[in-house]
Protein backbone atom coordinates (compact mmCIF):
# COMPACT_ATOMS: atom_id res chain seq x y z
CA UNK A 1 0.00 0.00 0.00
CA UNK A 2 1.68 3.49 -0.75
CA UNK A 3 1.81 6.80 0.79
CA UNK A 4 -1.70 7.80 -0.89
CA UNK A 5 -3.55 5.02 -0.45
CA UNK A 6 -3.67 4.94 3.39
CA UNK A 7 -6.51 5.92 5.50
CA UNK A 8 -7.56 9.26 7.39
CA UNK A 9 -5.50 12.03 4.79
CA UNK A 10 -2.03 10.44 5.23
CA UNK A 11 -1.16 11.23 1.29
CA UNK A 12 -0.97 15.29 2.77
CA UNK A 13 2.00 14.47 5.18
CA UNK A 14 4.35 13.58 2.67
CA UNK A 15 3.36 17.42 0.94
CA UNK A 16 4.41 21.25 2.24
CA UNK A 17 2.67 22.24 5.53
CA UNK A 18 -0.74 23.84 5.42
CA UNK A 19 -0.52 27.95 4.46
CA UNK A 20 -1.94 30.34 6.66
CA UNK A 21 -5.40 30.66 5.15
CA UNK A 22 -5.76 26.72 4.53
CA UNK A 23 -4.83 25.79 8.19
CA UNK A 24 -7.56 28.79 9.18
CA UNK A 25 -10.45 27.51 7.31
CA UNK A 26 -10.00 23.64 8.36
CA UNK A 27 -12.46 24.90 10.90
CA UNK A 28 -13.67 21.29 11.22
CA UNK A 29 -10.47 19.54 11.06
CA UNK A 30 -12.19 16.28 9.81
CA UNK A 31 -15.31 15.55 7.75
CA UNK A 32 -17.66 14.46 10.57
CA UNK A 33 -17.94 11.07 10.24
CA UNK A 34 -14.17 10.54 10.52
CA UNK A 35 -13.99 12.69 13.74
CA UNK A 36 -17.39 10.78 15.33
CA UNK A 37 -15.28 7.59 14.11
CA UNK A 38 -12.17 8.47 15.59
CA UNK A 39 -13.73 9.71 19.01
CA UNK A 40 -15.85 6.25 19.10
CA UNK A 41 -12.40 4.62 19.01
CA UNK A 42 -10.98 6.80 21.56
CA UNK A 43 -13.90 6.22 24.40
CA UNK A 44 -13.42 2.39 23.57
CA UNK A 45 -9.72 2.32 24.20
CA UNK A 46 -9.91 4.58 27.09
CA UNK A 47 -12.92 3.01 28.91
CA UNK A 48 -11.55 -0.29 28.81
CA UNK A 49 -8.28 0.66 29.76
CA UNK A 50 -10.06 2.37 32.95
CA UNK A 51 -11.99 -0.34 33.80
CA UNK A 52 -8.80 -3.14 33.84
CA UNK A 53 -6.88 -0.46 35.86
CA UNK A 54 -9.98 0.26 38.11
CA UNK A 55 -11.43 -2.91 38.43
CA UNK A 56 -8.60 -4.63 39.54
CA UNK A 57 -6.84 -1.96 41.54
CA UNK A 58 -10.45 -2.45 43.65
CA UNK A 59 -9.59 -6.17 43.86
CA UNK A 60 -5.80 -5.83 44.52
CA UNK A 61 -6.30 -3.35 48.29
CA UNK A 62 -8.27 -0.86 49.75
CA UNK A 63 -5.10 1.03 50.74
CA UNK A 64 -4.92 4.57 49.34
CA UNK A 65 -2.47 5.56 47.10
CA UNK A 66 0.73 7.78 48.09
CA UNK A 67 -0.70 11.37 47.23
CA UNK A 68 -4.43 10.27 48.62
CA UNK A 69 -4.19 10.00 52.28
CA UNK A 70 -3.35 13.75 52.93
CA UNK A 71 -6.91 14.54 50.66
CA UNK A 72 -8.56 11.93 52.97
CA UNK A 73 -8.23 13.90 55.85
CA UNK A 74 -8.59 17.38 54.14
CA UNK A 75 -12.34 15.99 52.67
CA UNK A 76 -13.33 15.77 56.47
CA UNK A 77 -15.10 18.96 55.74
CA UNK A 78 -16.02 21.83 52.80
CA UNK A 79 -14.06 24.63 53.36
CA UNK A 80 -13.09 27.61 50.85
CA UNK A 81 -9.16 26.61 51.29
CA UNK A 82 -7.12 23.68 52.71
CA UNK A 83 -3.55 25.20 51.71
CA UNK A 84 -2.57 28.61 49.91
CA UNK A 85 -0.22 26.93 47.58
CA UNK A 86 -3.04 24.13 46.56
CA UNK A 87 -5.85 25.38 45.18
CA UNK A 88 -8.87 23.19 46.44
CA UNK A 89 -10.72 22.06 43.87
CA UNK A 90 -9.67 18.61 43.98
CA UNK A 91 -11.11 18.64 47.75
CA UNK A 92 -14.28 19.91 46.55
CA UNK A 93 -15.07 17.49 44.13
CA UNK A 94 -13.62 14.63 46.56
CA UNK A 95 -16.09 15.73 48.78
CA UNK A 96 -18.98 15.87 46.65
CA UNK A 97 -17.93 12.20 45.54
CA UNK A 98 -17.82 11.13 49.42
CA UNK A 99 -21.05 11.91 49.85
CA UNK A 100 -22.04 9.43 47.75
CA UNK A 101 -18.86 6.55 48.14
CA UNK A 102 -18.51 7.01 51.27
CA UNK A 103 -14.65 8.02 52.74
CA UNK A 104 -13.08 4.98 50.58
CA UNK A 105 -10.93 3.84 47.28
CA UNK A 106 -13.25 4.07 45.23
CA UNK A 107 -14.08 7.38 45.39
CA UNK A 108 -9.86 8.56 44.45
CA UNK A 109 -10.33 5.79 41.79
CA UNK A 110 -13.69 7.47 40.36
CA UNK A 111 -12.17 10.89 40.15
CA UNK A 112 -9.03 9.47 38.70
CA UNK A 113 -9.98 7.85 36.02
CA UNK A 114 -13.31 10.03 34.98
CA UNK A 115 -10.44 13.03 34.91
CA UNK A 116 -8.18 10.35 32.30
CA UNK A 117 -11.17 9.71 30.12
CA UNK A 118 -12.25 13.44 29.60
CA UNK A 119 -8.16 14.28 29.40
CA UNK A 120 -8.35 11.45 26.43
CA UNK A 121 -11.65 12.97 24.83
CA UNK A 122 -10.27 16.95 24.75
CA UNK A 123 -6.66 15.72 23.37
CA UNK A 124 -8.38 13.79 20.75
CA UNK A 125 -10.56 16.54 19.85
CA UNK A 126 -7.76 19.10 19.91
CA UNK A 127 -5.08 16.86 17.77
CA UNK A 128 -7.90 16.06 15.21
CA UNK A 129 -8.56 19.59 14.74
CA UNK A 130 -4.28 20.25 14.79
CA UNK A 131 -3.78 17.28 12.53
CA UNK A 132 -6.77 17.15 10.81
CA UNK A 133 -6.22 13.32 10.77
CA UNK A 134 -8.33 10.77 12.61
CA UNK A 135 -5.36 7.91 12.65
CA UNK A 136 -3.47 11.43 13.30
CA UNK A 137 -4.96 12.19 16.48
CA UNK A 138 -5.63 8.63 17.81
CA UNK A 139 -2.12 8.04 18.09
CA UNK A 140 -1.69 11.33 19.63
CA UNK A 141 -3.99 9.77 22.61
CA UNK A 142 -2.47 6.94 22.27
CA UNK A 143 0.72 8.19 23.09
CA UNK A 144 0.01 8.64 26.58
CA UNK A 145 1.05 5.17 27.42
CA UNK A 146 4.44 5.98 26.51
CA UNK A 147 4.81 8.54 29.21
CA UNK A 148 6.13 6.82 32.27
CA UNK A 149 4.29 9.65 34.51
CA UNK A 150 0.75 8.64 32.60
CA UNK A 151 1.28 4.75 32.20
CA UNK A 152 2.53 4.41 35.53
CA UNK A 153 2.53 7.06 38.15
CA UNK A 154 -0.77 8.63 37.63
CA UNK A 155 -2.07 4.69 38.71
CA UNK A 156 0.11 4.88 42.02
CA UNK A 157 -0.55 8.74 43.29
CA UNK A 158 -1.71 12.23 41.89
CA UNK A 159 -4.57 13.89 43.01
CA UNK A 160 -4.69 17.26 41.83
CA UNK A 161 -2.44 16.99 39.36
CA UNK A 162 -5.12 14.59 37.38
CA UNK A 163 -7.84 17.71 37.49
CA UNK A 164 -5.03 20.30 36.63
CA UNK A 165 -4.31 17.82 33.33
CA UNK A 166 -8.17 17.51 32.33
CA UNK A 167 -7.95 21.32 32.46
CA UNK A 168 -5.46 21.87 30.14
CA UNK A 169 -6.44 19.88 27.71
CA UNK A 170 -10.03 21.01 27.56
CA UNK A 171 -8.12 24.45 27.61
CA UNK A 172 -6.71 24.16 24.17
CA UNK A 173 -9.65 22.37 23.18
CA UNK A 174 -12.00 25.70 23.84
CA UNK A 175 -9.26 27.89 22.51
CA UNK A 176 -9.25 25.90 19.31
CA UNK A 177 -13.42 27.34 18.93
CA UNK A 178 -12.63 30.30 20.29
CA UNK A 179 -9.62 30.04 16.87
CA UNK A 180 -12.19 28.82 14.81
CA UNK A 181 -15.70 30.37 15.66
CA UNK A 182 -15.30 32.57 18.59
CA UNK A 183 -19.14 32.75 19.41
CA UNK A 184 -20.33 34.43 22.73
CA UNK A 185 -21.03 30.96 23.93
CA UNK A 186 -17.15 29.74 22.91
CA UNK A 187 -16.19 32.37 25.42
CA UNK A 188 -18.53 31.52 27.75
CA UNK A 189 -17.21 28.02 27.77
CA UNK A 190 -13.51 29.04 27.65
CA UNK A 191 -13.80 31.34 30.82
CA UNK A 192 -15.87 28.59 32.72
CA UNK A 193 -12.56 26.26 32.15
CA UNK A 194 -10.29 28.83 32.83
CA UNK A 195 -11.96 29.00 36.03
CA UNK A 196 -11.95 25.67 36.86
CA UNK A 197 -8.71 25.16 35.61
CA UNK A 198 -7.33 27.89 38.16
CA UNK A 199 -8.41 25.95 40.91
CA UNK A 200 -7.19 23.04 40.10
CA UNK A 201 -3.05 23.71 40.48
CA UNK A 202 -0.62 26.53 40.24
CA UNK A 203 0.38 25.05 37.10
CA UNK A 204 -2.48 25.64 35.68
CA UNK A 205 -2.48 29.77 35.61
CA UNK A 206 1.42 29.04 34.00
CA UNK A 207 -0.05 26.93 30.68
CA UNK A 208 -2.33 29.72 30.57
CA UNK A 209 0.33 32.51 30.51
CA UNK A 210 2.14 29.80 28.29
CA UNK A 211 -1.40 29.99 26.08
CA UNK A 212 -1.33 33.04 25.50
CA UNK A 213 1.93 34.14 25.17
CA UNK A 214 2.66 31.97 22.04
CA UNK A 215 -0.96 33.95 20.78
CA UNK A 216 1.03 37.00 21.30
CA UNK A 217 3.84 35.78 18.97
CA UNK A 218 1.77 35.00 15.93
CA UNK A 219 0.42 37.60 14.17
CA UNK A 220 -2.27 35.41 12.57
CA UNK A 221 -3.54 33.73 15.50
CA UNK A 222 -3.27 36.64 17.38
CA UNK A 223 -5.88 38.31 14.52
CA UNK A 224 -8.15 35.59 14.65
CA UNK A 225 -8.52 35.26 19.19
CA UNK A 226 -8.23 39.10 20.38
CA UNK A 227 -11.78 40.09 20.34
CA UNK A 228 -13.36 42.46 23.04
CA UNK A 229 -15.48 39.41 24.23
CA UNK A 230 -12.39 37.65 25.79
CA UNK A 231 -13.37 39.87 28.46
CA UNK A 232 -16.52 37.57 29.26
CA UNK A 233 -14.01 34.95 29.56
CA UNK A 234 -11.54 37.09 31.97
CA UNK A 235 -14.28 37.80 33.90
CA UNK A 236 -15.97 34.49 34.31
CA UNK A 237 -12.93 32.79 35.05
CA UNK A 238 -12.10 35.23 37.79
CA UNK A 239 -15.50 35.18 39.25
CA UNK A 240 -15.37 31.24 39.70
CA UNK A 241 -11.78 31.57 41.05
CA UNK A 242 -12.72 34.42 43.56
CA UNK A 243 -13.56 31.91 46.74
CA UNK A 244 -9.93 30.86 47.14
CA UNK A 245 -8.34 33.87 45.90
CA UNK A 246 -9.79 36.35 49.00
CA UNK A 247 -9.43 33.19 51.17
CA UNK A 248 -5.71 33.08 50.51
CA UNK A 249 -5.94 37.30 50.75
CA UNK A 250 -7.75 37.86 53.90
CA UNK A 251 -4.85 36.07 56.30
CA UNK A 252 -1.61 36.95 56.39
CA UNK A 253 -0.53 33.87 57.71
CA UNK A 254 -1.37 31.96 54.56
CA UNK A 255 1.04 34.63 52.59
CA UNK A 256 4.09 33.63 54.95
CA UNK A 257 3.02 30.35 54.64
CA UNK A 258 3.28 30.92 50.48
CA UNK A 259 6.50 32.72 50.61
CA UNK A 260 8.10 30.52 53.05
CA UNK A 261 11.55 29.79 51.98
CA UNK A 262 12.67 25.97 52.17
CA UNK A 263 15.27 24.86 54.66
CA UNK A 264 17.43 24.57 51.42
CA UNK A 265 18.12 27.71 51.10
CA UNK A 266 17.63 30.31 48.29
CA UNK A 267 20.84 29.25 46.08
CA UNK A 268 20.41 25.78 46.60
CA UNK A 269 16.92 26.02 45.54
CA UNK A 270 17.86 28.06 42.44
CA UNK A 271 20.07 24.99 41.26
CA UNK A 272 17.78 22.76 42.17
CA UNK A 273 15.35 24.45 40.03
CA UNK A 274 17.43 25.42 37.15
CA UNK A 275 17.89 21.33 37.03
CA UNK A 276 14.59 20.40 37.53
CA UNK A 277 13.30 22.95 34.85
CA UNK A 278 15.69 22.39 31.92
CA UNK A 279 15.14 18.59 32.27
CA UNK A 280 11.55 18.57 33.09
CA UNK A 281 9.70 18.23 29.25
CA UNK A 282 12.11 15.60 28.53
CA UNK A 283 11.82 14.13 31.79
CA UNK A 284 8.37 14.18 31.69
CA UNK A 285 7.66 12.94 28.28
CA UNK A 286 9.79 9.93 28.28
CA UNK A 287 10.08 7.45 26.76
CA UNK A 288 8.01 9.05 24.25
CA UNK A 289 10.21 11.30 22.75
CA UNK A 290 13.00 8.95 22.41
CA UNK A 291 10.58 6.05 20.88
CA UNK A 292 9.15 8.81 18.38
CA UNK A 293 12.57 9.40 16.80
CA UNK A 294 13.45 5.70 16.24
CA UNK A 295 9.76 5.06 14.77
CA UNK A 296 9.71 8.20 12.57
CA UNK A 297 13.59 8.85 11.07
CA UNK A 298 12.85 12.51 9.93
CA UNK A 299 11.48 13.10 13.51
CA UNK A 300 14.74 15.34 14.47
CA UNK A 301 15.21 16.78 11.52
CA UNK A 302 11.94 18.16 11.30
CA UNK A 303 11.77 19.25 14.66
CA UNK A 304 14.74 21.06 14.08
CA UNK A 305 13.32 22.90 11.42
CA UNK A 306 9.92 23.49 13.59
CA UNK A 307 12.65 25.39 15.97
CA UNK A 308 14.42 27.37 13.38
CA UNK A 309 11.87 28.69 12.05
CA UNK A 310 10.23 29.61 15.93
CA UNK A 311 13.21 31.30 15.91
CA UNK A 312 14.25 32.96 12.51
CA UNK A 313 11.07 33.29 10.61
CA UNK A 314 8.04 32.95 12.40
CA UNK A 315 5.99 35.18 10.43
CA UNK A 316 6.07 33.17 7.09
CA UNK A 317 4.58 30.10 9.38
CA UNK A 318 1.98 32.44 11.37
CA UNK A 319 -1.16 30.47 11.80
CA UNK A 320 -0.04 27.25 12.31
CA UNK A 321 -1.64 25.79 15.57
CA UNK A 322 1.15 23.00 15.59
CA UNK A 323 3.61 25.56 16.01
CA UNK A 324 1.28 27.72 18.60
CA UNK A 325 1.43 24.43 21.14
CA UNK A 326 5.17 24.24 20.07
CA UNK A 327 5.62 27.97 21.52
CA UNK A 328 3.14 27.19 24.70
CA UNK A 329 5.80 24.40 25.22
CA UNK A 330 9.06 26.24 25.09
CA UNK A 331 7.09 29.26 26.94
CA UNK A 332 7.01 26.37 29.73
CA UNK A 333 10.41 25.78 29.68
CA UNK A 334 11.08 29.78 30.00
CA UNK A 335 8.73 30.00 33.00
CA UNK A 336 9.90 27.42 34.52
CA UNK A 337 13.45 28.69 34.49
CA UNK A 338 12.21 32.36 35.38
CA UNK A 339 10.46 30.55 38.42
CA UNK A 340 13.50 28.93 39.09
CA UNK A 341 15.94 31.93 39.01
CA UNK A 342 13.92 35.06 40.50
CA UNK A 343 11.76 32.89 43.12
CA UNK A 344 13.76 30.54 43.91
CA UNK A 345 10.92 27.64 43.22
CA UNK A 346 13.42 24.26 43.71
CA UNK A 347 12.27 20.59 43.26
CA UNK A 348 10.02 20.56 40.30
CA UNK A 349 8.32 17.33 40.46
CA UNK A 350 7.52 15.67 37.45
CA UNK A 351 4.14 14.69 37.78
CA UNK A 352 3.78 18.71 38.82
CA UNK A 353 4.96 19.52 35.36
CA UNK A 354 2.64 16.63 33.80
CA UNK A 355 -0.04 19.81 33.33
CA UNK A 356 2.27 22.16 32.05
CA UNK A 357 3.49 19.79 29.10
CA UNK A 358 0.50 17.25 28.52
CA UNK A 359 -0.62 19.11 25.27
CA UNK A 360 2.86 19.21 24.00
CA UNK A 361 2.04 15.62 22.04
CA UNK A 362 0.25 17.09 19.86
CA UNK A 363 2.91 19.38 18.53
CA UNK A 364 5.22 16.00 18.72
CA UNK A 365 2.72 14.23 16.56
CA UNK A 366 3.20 17.03 13.77
CA UNK A 367 6.37 16.67 13.46
CA UNK A 368 5.98 12.93 13.12
CA UNK A 369 3.04 13.61 10.48
CA UNK A 370 5.21 15.83 8.51
CA UNK A 371 8.42 13.04 8.78
CA UNK A 372 7.06 10.95 6.05
CA UNK A 373 5.53 8.29 7.95
CA UNK A 374 4.76 5.42 5.89
CA UNK A 375 2.03 3.11 6.95
CA UNK A 376 4.67 0.60 8.36
CA UNK A 377 6.26 2.81 10.16
CA UNK A 378 2.55 4.06 11.70
CA UNK A 379 1.42 0.13 12.34
CA UNK A 380 4.98 -0.60 14.34
CA UNK A 381 4.58 2.79 16.51
CA UNK A 382 0.76 1.72 17.39
CA UNK A 383 1.85 -1.78 18.51
CA UNK A 384 4.66 -0.08 20.58
CA UNK A 385 2.66 1.72 22.33
CA UNK A 386 0.05 -1.04 22.98
CA UNK A 387 2.97 -3.59 24.09
CA UNK A 388 3.87 -1.35 26.73
CA UNK A 389 0.65 -0.40 28.32
CA UNK A 390 0.51 -4.22 28.46
CA UNK A 391 3.51 -4.15 30.09
CA UNK A 392 2.87 -1.55 32.27
CA UNK A 393 -0.44 -3.25 33.20
CA UNK A 394 1.32 -6.68 33.53
CA UNK A 395 4.04 -5.09 36.27
CA UNK A 396 1.36 -3.13 38.38
CA UNK A 397 -0.75 -6.74 38.69
CA UNK A 398 2.27 -8.12 40.10
CA UNK A 399 3.24 -5.29 41.99
CA UNK A 400 -0.07 -5.19 43.90
CA UNK A 401 -1.06 -8.73 43.85
CA UNK A 402 2.61 -10.41 44.66
CA UNK A 403 3.99 -7.99 46.89
CA UNK A 404 7.20 -9.32 47.84
CA UNK A 405 9.46 -9.52 46.10
CA UNK A 406 8.19 -7.78 43.62
CA UNK A 407 7.27 -4.40 45.00
CA UNK A 408 9.92 -2.33 47.87
CA UNK A 409 7.42 -0.86 50.29
CA UNK A 410 4.30 -2.74 49.00
CA UNK A 411 1.94 -0.19 50.31
CA UNK A 412 -0.73 -1.94 48.90
CA UNK A 413 -0.43 -5.06 51.21
CA UNK A 414 -0.59 -2.86 54.31
CA UNK A 415 -3.06 -4.41 56.60
CA UNK A 416 -4.84 -1.44 57.63
CA UNK A 417 -8.00 -3.29 57.51
CA UNK A 418 -6.74 -5.98 60.54
CA UNK A 419 -5.83 -2.87 62.49
CA UNK A 420 -9.01 -1.15 62.37
CA UNK A 421 -10.23 -4.56 63.83
CA UNK A 422 -7.61 -4.26 66.62
CA UNK A 423 -8.75 -0.78 67.81
CA UNK A 424 -11.87 -1.62 67.81
CA UNK A 425 -11.55 -4.83 70.35
CA UNK A 426 -9.34 -2.00 72.29
CA UNK A 427 -12.43 -0.44 72.17
CA UNK A 428 -12.22 2.32 69.43
CA UNK A 429 -15.20 3.39 68.66
CA UNK A 430 -17.08 5.63 65.20
CA UNK A 431 -17.39 8.83 67.50
CA UNK A 432 -13.77 8.95 68.97
CA UNK A 433 -11.39 11.49 67.52
CA UNK A 434 -8.71 8.94 66.01
CA UNK A 435 -5.10 10.84 66.24
CA UNK A 436 -1.92 9.82 64.21
CA UNK A 437 1.50 10.86 63.72
CA UNK A 438 1.26 10.49 59.91
CA UNK A 439 -1.62 11.05 57.24
CA UNK A 440 -0.82 7.80 55.25
CA UNK A 441 -2.24 6.04 58.20
CA UNK A 442 -4.80 8.61 59.36
CA UNK A 443 -6.21 8.70 55.49
CA UNK A 444 -6.41 5.17 55.24
CA UNK A 445 -7.97 4.19 59.13
CA UNK A 446 -10.61 6.64 57.88
CA UNK A 447 -11.98 4.13 55.47
CA UNK A 448 -12.36 2.12 58.10
CA UNK A 449 -14.17 4.86 60.92
CA UNK A 450 -15.74 6.67 58.41
CA UNK A 451 -17.98 8.80 61.34
CA UNK A 452 -14.91 9.34 63.66
CA UNK A 453 -13.17 12.77 63.00
CA UNK A 454 -9.16 11.79 61.95
CA UNK A 455 -6.68 14.79 63.40
CA UNK A 456 -2.54 14.40 62.65
CA UNK A 457 -0.75 14.78 65.51
CA UNK A 458 0.73 18.52 64.92
CA UNK A 459 -2.60 19.60 64.45
CA UNK A 460 -3.76 17.84 67.39
CA UNK A 461 -1.32 20.01 69.39
CA UNK A 462 -2.27 22.93 68.24
CA UNK A 463 -6.04 22.39 69.55
CA UNK A 464 -6.93 24.81 72.43
CA UNK A 465 -6.81 23.31 75.65
CA UNK A 466 -10.11 22.34 77.69
CA UNK A 467 -12.89 20.00 77.20
CA UNK A 468 -14.36 19.29 73.82
CA UNK A 469 -11.24 20.63 71.53
CA UNK A 470 -10.72 17.05 70.73
CA UNK A 471 -13.86 14.90 72.18
CA UNK A 472 -14.31 12.96 74.88
CA UNK A 473 -12.41 10.03 73.55
CA UNK A 474 -9.04 10.32 72.07
CA UNK A 475 -7.15 7.23 70.42
CA UNK A 476 -3.63 8.00 69.57
CA UNK A 477 -2.22 5.58 66.85
CA UNK A 478 1.43 5.10 65.79
CA UNK A 479 4.04 3.26 63.89
CA UNK A 480 5.62 0.81 67.29
CA UNK A 481 8.81 0.85 65.25
CA UNK A 482 11.73 0.46 68.28
CA UNK A 483 13.33 3.45 66.66
CA UNK A 484 10.12 4.83 66.58
CA UNK A 485 8.90 7.16 69.88
CA UNK A 486 6.44 9.62 68.33
CA UNK A 487 3.45 7.76 69.43
CA UNK A 488 4.19 7.55 72.97
CA UNK A 489 5.98 11.56 72.82
CA UNK A 490 1.89 12.35 70.93
CA UNK A 491 0.04 10.27 73.86
CA UNK A 492 2.28 12.13 77.04
CA UNK A 493 1.87 15.37 75.44
CA UNK A 494 -2.34 14.69 75.24
CA UNK A 495 -1.93 13.55 78.77
CA UNK A 496 -0.47 16.38 80.18
CA UNK A 497 -3.74 18.00 78.78
CA UNK A 498 -5.69 16.85 81.78
CA UNK A 499 -6.46 13.96 79.39
CA UNK A 500 -6.28 9.98 81.14
CA UNK A 501 -4.18 7.54 79.33
CA UNK A 502 -5.64 4.15 79.55
CA UNK A 503 -2.60 1.17 79.19
CA UNK A 504 -1.04 1.36 75.53
CA UNK A 505 -1.42 -1.87 73.22
CA UNK A 506 1.06 -3.04 70.78
CA UNK A 507 -0.49 -4.97 68.32
CA UNK A 508 1.64 -6.98 65.41
CA UNK A 509 -0.45 -7.41 62.55
CA UNK A 510 0.37 -9.88 60.06
CA UNK A 511 0.38 -9.52 56.14
CA UNK A 512 -0.93 -11.76 54.09
CA UNK A 513 0.41 -13.16 50.69
CA UNK A 514 -0.51 -14.99 47.62
CA UNK A 515 1.33 -17.97 48.28
CA UNK A 516 3.79 -17.24 51.62
CA UNK A 517 2.63 -18.25 55.23
CA UNK A 518 0.04 -15.63 56.70
CA UNK A 519 2.60 -13.52 58.65
CA UNK A 520 5.32 -13.95 56.74
CA UNK A 521 6.05 -9.87 57.37
CA UNK A 522 3.75 -7.78 59.93
CA UNK A 523 3.78 -4.00 61.26
CA UNK A 524 3.87 -2.98 64.32
CA UNK A 525 1.17 -0.40 65.47
CA UNK A 526 0.93 1.31 68.92
CA UNK A 527 -2.80 2.18 70.38
CA UNK A 528 -3.82 3.93 73.48
CA UNK A 529 -6.66 5.21 74.39
CA UNK A 530 -7.26 8.58 75.94
CA UNK A 531 -10.52 9.80 78.18
CA UNK A 532 -11.35 13.20 79.43
CA UNK A 533 -12.35 12.39 83.11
Amino acid sequence: MGMRDLPGGLADVTGPARSPREDATAVAGLPPHEHAKGLRIVLAGVLLYVALHMGFRLLASSTLGEDDTLDQLLAQELRFGYDPRQPPLYDWVLYAVQQVTGPHLVSFLTIKYAALTATAVFLYLAASRVLADRLWAVLTVESLALIYQISWRYHEGFTHEVLAMTAVAATLWAFLRLHDRGSRGDHVLFGLIAGLGLLTEPNYAVYQLCLWGAVALDPAIRHRVLRPALAISALLAAAIAAPFALWVVHDPAHWRAILQPSANGHARDVLIGLKDAVRGPFMYLSPLVVILPLAFPGFLRTAAADLRALWHDPATHAGRLDLLVARATLLGLVLSVLGAVTLGIGGYAMHVLMPLYVASVIWLFAIAQRSRASSRRLKIFAVIALLIAVAAFNARMANMFILDPVCNKCRWGIPYAELAREMRKAGVGDRATIVTTGHELGGNLRQHFPKARIVLGDDALRQPPGPGALGDVVVVVADAAPTDRRGEALAAALTARGLHADPARVVDVPWHHLWRPKGYRTSPWRIQVLRRP
